[in-house]
């Protein structure tokens, strides 16, 4: 309130009252007051967006998520035949390089490190010399091959290969031409410039396993029975030898074509052949002989995340339980689920211990004590993506979001026009990799918003390739008139 004196209308007026300090101020305040909460809501958003971006670069780094894509997919190049052994069976040595062992046009193998990005070869060590049978079956022949220390996504430091001039080569009708060796050997390389480190000779069937930083190398023969070595990898010295006798019923008889290998399990070496899963730890003691019967009907893996060895048991064809062993093999530890393993092929680790199922639904367990966690009645479809705590999957309809805390679905929406197809990401958006049929153009990526499902744009494949897969970080087009393979950008 303010005093006014009121004056008649013929004085004139000569000046109006001041408008209070107060006033002033206030007016003041306003503009100031409005630009403060501009600014902090700015601010707010600068950080939820710095959060957001960080959070992307730490799902980049996961492996198996795909390189970010923009609003179309090109060709980069076409893939030799080379180019896609190398990115199918090849060693990572960091970014887009792999290494292994290439065969030359004349049959000559070396162990070659290239840039798949650019084709540019980096190194290459010469191995064996030329073979006019080699080089008449590369399209069509199999020999040798190299195992690398590196976890995965994580680039190798050592590869070690079994090299030698015996092969197989395949015949489109099924028949296999057998070319016996006549020079076989392990050598341990060094995956920085291709250098060799050690080597010693091998029979020709030999198996290859890198466990516990050992080189170990197991054989099968009617002479001998099964013998499995470890060398260490940077002298080629044995650590320890397990030797397996033939039995007397099976004198004389040639195991070479029957089933046989190694393969690691978590710490664990595991020999498998006809009769099922034999263990040796670390030192080449038989740790597990108890499970052969379980392992006839089955598969087995082991989880690329974990590392943990899978066996998958079948009955009438239909998976019905997968036994997580202990990664010392300890029978204390194995843990049995029900259902077959949902291959995840990303993984943040933001749900640590759950490990996934299915049967007729989908199921989460508790890796370390089998309790189940939760009961999904979907039934879910090609793979699924572990990310910020959430779980997705497609089914034959539908593409879902399930909380990877209690089982619900967070949201679900109808599969996209572009038609049923595996999950990936870029580590922003959700990805459906829709692949075509039969030469039609309509494969593509339906892009998805993680959070909602919202679909908010579709990329098409480039003509001529039908199916689109990441491959040791790269992506690679398939065909599926020709044998054309690309690579993609």
């Amino acid at each position: 309130m303010q005093e006014v004196e009121l004056l008649d209308g013929d004085d004139d007026v000569a000046e109006q009252p001041a408008p209070p300090a107060r006033n002033r101020r206030r007016l003041w305040w306003v503009p100031v007051g409005a630009a403060a909460v501009a600014l902090s809501l700015v601010g707010a958003q600068l950080v939820l967006d710095a959060r957001e971006d960080a959070a992307v670069a730490r799902l980049a780094a996961v492996p198996g998520v795909f390189p970010p894509l923009g609003d179309e997919l090109e060709v980069l190049r076409t893939l030799s035949r080379a180019d896609v052994t190398s990115i199918w069976a090849g060693i990572e040595i960091g970014g887009s390089r792999l290494a292994g062992i290439l065969v030359a046009q004349d049959g000559s193998q070396s162990f070659s490190a290239i840039d798949e990005r650019t084709g540019e070869r980096l190194w290459s060590t010469p191995l064996l010399g030329p073979d006019a049978d080699r080089a008449a079956a590369m399209d069509d022949g199999y020999g040798g091959g190299c195992q690398g220390d590196g976890a995965r996504g994580r680039p190798a430091t050592v590869a070690a290969c079994v090299v030698t001039d015996g092969f197989v080569r395949y015949g489109d009708d099924g028949t296999q031409e057998r070319f016996p060796a006549t020079t076989s050997r392990v050598v341990v390389l060094d995956t920085v410039d291709g250098h060799v480190i050690t080597g010693w000779d091998v029979e020709e069937t030999s198996q290859l396993v890198l466990v516990d930083g050992l080189v170990v190398v197991g054989t099968r023969d009617a002479e001998h029975g099964v013998v499995v070595v470890a060398h260490d990898p940077t002298s080629g010295d044995e650590r320890w030898r397990y030797e397996e006798p033939v039995d007397a019923g099976d004198l004389g008889r040639d195991p070479s074509g029957e089933y046989w290998g190694l393969v690691a399990a978590g710490d664990a070496v595991a020999m498998y052949d006809d009769d099922g899963l034999t263990f040796l730890s670390p030192t080449g003691d038989v740790i597990r002989d108890d499970l052969r019967a379980a392992s006839r009907n089955a598969g087995f893996t082991t989880d690329p995340v974990t590392g943990t060895f899978v066996i998958t048991s079948y009955s009438d064809g239909t998976a019905r339980t997968t036994t997580l062993l202990a990664r010392d093999a300890d029978p204390a530890g194995d843990v049995v689920l029900r259902g077959e393993p949902l291959q995840v092929t990303v993984d943040d680790g933001s749900l640590p211990g759950m490990v996934l199922t299915y049967l007729s639904h989908a199921y989460a367990w508790d890796r370390q004590t089998g309790e189940e966690l939760w009961e999904a009645k979907v039934q879910p479809g090609y793979n699924a993506l572990v990310i910020r705590g959430r779980v997705y999957v497609t089914t034959s309809t539908e593409v879902l979001a399930v909380d990877g805390r209690s089982g619900a679905v967070v949201w679900r929406i109808p599969m996209p026009s572009s038609g049923t197809g595996s999950l990936a990401t870029d580590g922003r958006d959700l990805l459906l990799l829709s692949p075509s049929y039969d030469g039609a153009d309509d494969g593509a990526v339906t892009v998805l918003d993680l959070a909602t499902g919202d679909e908010l744009r579709t990329i098409p494949y480039p003509q001529g390739v039908a199916d689109v897969q990441l491959l040791n970080g790269l992506l690679v087009g398939w065909s599926d008139v020709s044998d054309e393979v690309t690579l993609l950008g």
